[in-house]
């Protein structure tokens, strides 16, 4: 570009328009790979809007470590709690299956959702509990679903 269209451009937007126009009617196809990063894209748009973050608050794995000391193995099973404002999650992960309730008790859907796409479904019962199969060590977050209103996604936890 040179100094003299910046120029015309900037004084003129009939200049300014002509030159969109040439520019919008050389068009090529984008690469499959493009496209499908695009779309990718475009569908995360709205995530934050639909879904709220519930943070993880406890982490029976992290509790009461001495210093200097990160994690440690339990014999008995890993307890997680995430929460926010109006909504908690409480989560047992067993070495078969992960148990969870949703407070306040509420009969809706749990997915399960692992970081390389698989995902597992649940409905919780009228006490808010749900029950779901034990993914593949790695990183997982857990969405629970509410009808006519936004839902709620934990944040990705490691298992």
């Amino acid at each position: 570009m040179s100094t003299m269209d910046l120029n015309r451009w900037l004084s003129s937007d009939d200049a300014l328009m002509q030159e969109l126009k040439r520019a919008m009617a050389f068009q090529r196809p984008a690469a499959e790979d493009v496209m499908a990063e695009a779309t990718a894209a475009f569908d995360w748009r709205g995530i934050d809007e639909e879904f709220e973050l519930l943070n993880l608050s406890y982490d029976s794995l992290l509790a009461d470590l001495p210093p200097g000391v990160r994690a440690r193995r339990l014999e008995t099973p890993r307890m997680l709690v995430f929460d926010c404002e109006n909504v908690t999650i409480e989560l047992e992960i067993g070495a078969e299956v992960l148990m969870g309730q949703v407070v306040p008790a509420r009969s809706d859907r749990i997915t399960l959702e692992c970081a390389d796409g698989r995902t597992e479904q649940s409905d919780a019962d009228d006490a808010g509990f749900f029950l779901l199969r034990r993914p593949e060590p790695g990183p997982v977050r857990l969405k629970w679903q509410r009808p006519q209103n936004p839902g709620v996604v934990t944040d990705w936890i490691a298992i």
